[in-house]
């Protein structure tokens, strides 16, 4: 193999290995992405449930004025 042959095979590896991390960047990006959209959704969850559990208790007549629970039902 000559040199011209090996420079470009050099090259070619360089241009492989900066899509690599290319690629790299992009899955962590969707990674952190992921990781934000789950942190939502168990927000969401935790909501849903306060929610439930306060109409439940509402209709049990067992509800005692929770102020934590009035903080996680509340909005915003």
């Amino acid at each position: 193999m000559g040199c011209y042959q090996l420079s470009a095979i050099s090259y070619q590896l360089s241009a492989i290995s900066y899509q690599l991390s290319a690629i790299s960047y992009q899955l962590s990006a969707i990674s952190y992405q992921l990781s934000a959209i789950s942190y939502q959704l168990s927000a969401i969850s935790v909501k849903a449930c306060a929610t439930l559990l306060e109409v439940l208790l509402n209709k049990t007549g067992n509800h005692s004025n929770n102020a934590e629970l009035r903080l996680l039902t509340a909005d915003g």
